[in-house]
């Protein structure tokens, strides 16, 4: 990620996946902690009239444990 905000100049509204690292090693410092961007979803989209294929059901249950309440990468930010 590179940007004016990493530079040390300006102000940026990120997602805690683009931004995890950063706020991680300091390069980025959070200045609103009791504000949050809202809430969006993620959805694994898949032709519905056709069974399930093995690969398709392990990749969503993938998709499911990483992307699970909290996200992998908001664990220590």
């Amino acid at each position: 990620m590179k940007g004016r905000s990493l530079d040390g100049i300006g102000i940026s509204v990120l997602p805690t996946w683009a931004a995890a690292e950063p706020l991680r090693t300091g390069a980025l410092k959070r200045i609103l902690p009791g504000w949050e961007l809202p809430a969006s979803d993620i959805y694994a989209v898949y032709p519905g009239n056709r069974l399930m294929s093995m690969k398709v059901r392990a990749f969503v249950s993938h998709l499911a444990c990483c992307f699970g309440k909290p996200p992998y990468w908001d664990a220590d930010i």
